[in-house]
C-alpha cells in the first residue's frame, strides 16, 4: 500500500479555483499523481466552503483570487474550524505575493506558483504539484499527532539529546550570529522564533525555500512583525546588531563570511545544494567555517534533509543547535534528519525556541503579549 494512502483509499483532494481551465488543470495532474484523487471543485470562497462541509477532503488547494469573499477569508476559516493541509494556488509575484505570504503566515502549508508559459512552464507547474501534495500529505500526519497529543494534554518540553564524542561546547556571551533555516510551514515558525529572539539584538541570517518573488516580500512582513531591520540579502550586506538577511530566492545561495571582526553576506550562484537553491547546508556550513563556536543554529520545519549535514558541521564546530520538535511542525523531515545524524544539542517546541536561546547567551527570554 501507498504511504500516500490508507485503507480507506487515496487522499482526497478539493480543487477551489474560479478559473475553469485551472481546475480542469489541477484535476489532471492531481489524479494523474499516485496516491491522490480529486473528489470535488468549486468556483469560488462560498463553493468551497460548502464542498469542505460535505466532502471532508484530506487536503484543499486553493486560490486566493476569488470572486466574492476573498481567499484568505476561507483559509482563515478553515484553519480555525478544523484544520487541514491548504496549498494556495498563486499568481508569480508581484502584488499577489502578499496575499500568498499572508495566507502562509496564517496556516496554509505550502504554495504553488501558477504557470506564466515563460519563466514558469506548465512541466514545471506539473512538477511542483506533484511535490506540493506529498509535502501535503506529510503534514496531514502530523496534523493528526499534533491533534492526538493534544487530547492527551502532555506538554512538549525542551529535549536534551545524545552529546557528539566530544561533547560541544556551551555558547556564552560570544554569540555573533544565529542562523535559521526552513522549508515547509517555516513562514510561520521562522517569525514566531525571529520576534521571540528578537529582543536579544544578534544579527540574524535566515534561508527559507521560497522562489525569487516572494523573499523581499516576506523579510518585509518579518520586518513589520518582529521590529528588526529584516532585508532580502545583497552581496556584501554587513550584518549588525538588530538586523536580519533573509536569502533571496532564485539562483544564489547565502554565505556568511567573517572578514576583519565583520560580518559578510556573500552570494553565489552554484547548482543545486541538497534540492534546494538559496539551501540551508550551504548557509550552515559557512556559518561553521567562519564563526566555530560563536554562532547558534536553528533548524525548523520542512520535508527533505537540507541542513542537516550543516547543522551537524555547526555543531562540531562548536555551535550551538537547536531543532524544532517534531509535533510542532508542519513537516517533521528537516530535524528529524538533523536529530539522525546527531547534529542536534536539543530538541525544543516551536514556541520555547525563543527562550532556549536566550537561556543559551544567559538572557531572560522575552515575555510573549496578547
Amino acid at each position: 500500500m501507498s504511504p500516500l494512502t490508507s485503507s480507506a483509499g487515496p487522499v482526497k483532494v478539493l480543487v477551489v479555483d474560479d478559473s475553469v481551465l485551472m481546475q480542469k488543470l489541477m484535476t489532471q495532474i492531481i489524479n494523474s499523481t499516485p496516491g491522490f484523487q480529486v473528489i470535488g471543485v468549486a468556483g469560488s470562497a462560498e463553493e468551497g466552503w460548502d464542498a469542505i462541509q460535505e466532502l471532508r477532503p484530506d487536503i484543499l488547494t486553493l486560490d486566493l483570487e476569488l470572486p466574492g469573499r476573498h481567499g484568505l477569508k476561507l483559509l482563515a476559516r478553515v484553519l480555525k474550524q478544523d484544520p487541514l493541509p491548504v496549498l494556495i494556488v498563486s499568481a508569480f509575484g508581484g502584488p499577489g505575493a502578499d496575499n500568498t505570504i499572508q495566507a502562509l503566515e496564517l496556516g496554509a502549508i505550502d504554495f504553488i506558483e501558477k504557470p506564466d508559459g515563460a519563466t514558469h512552464t506548465l512541466e514545471g507547474f506539473m512538477k511542483h504539484v506533484a511535490a506540493a501534495l506529498q509535502r501535503a500529505s506529510a503534514s496531514r500526519r502530523m496534523l493528526a499527532a499534533a491533534k492526538e497529543l493534544a487530547a492527551q494534554q502532555r506538554p512538549a518540553m525542551a529535549a536534551p539529546v545524545r552529546p557528539l564524542a566530544a561533547p560541544a561546547p556551551a555558547a556564552h556571551g560570544k554569540v555573533s550570529l544565529i542562523a535559521i533555516g526552513a522549508s515547509t510551514g517555516g513562514v510561520p515558525a521562522v517569525q514566531t522564533v525571529m520576534r521571540d529572539a528578537a529582543h536579544l539584538r544578534l544579527p540574524i541570517a535566515v534561508v527559507q525555500h521560497m522562489p525569487a518573488g516572494y523573499t523581499a516580500k516576506f523579510a518585509a512582513r518579518l520586518s513589520a512583525a518582529t521590529g528588526l531591520d529584516v532585508r532580502e540579502a545583497a552581496d556584501g550586506d554587513r550584518l549588525r546588531p538588530g538586523m536580519a538577511v533573509v536569502a533571496p530566492g532564485g539562483t544564489k545561495h547565502l554565505e556568511i563570511e567573517e572578514r576583519r571582526g565583520e560580518l559578510i553576506c556573500h552570494l553565489k550562484e552554484a547548482p543545486l545544494v541538497s534540492g534546494h537553491c538559496p539551501s540551508v547546508d550551504v548557509m550552515f556550513h559557512s556559518v561553521a567555517r567562519a564563526l566555530g563556536s560563536h554562532a547558534i543554529g536553528v533548524l525548523l520545519t520542512g520535508m527533505g534533509r537540507d541542513g542537516a549535514d550543516g547543522l551537524l558541521a555547526m555543531r562540531k564546530a562548536g555551535a550551538a543547535t537547536l531543532i524544532q520538535s517534531g509535533e510542532t511542525c508542519v513537516v517533521n523531515g528537516m530535524p528529524k534528519a538533523a536529530f539522525e545524524l546527531g547534529a542536534a544539542d536539543r530538541v525544543v517546541p516551536l514556541d520555547q525556541i525563543g527562550g532556549a536561546i536566550a537561556g543559551l547567551l544567559g538572557e531572560r527570554p522575552q515575555q510573549r503579549t496578547a
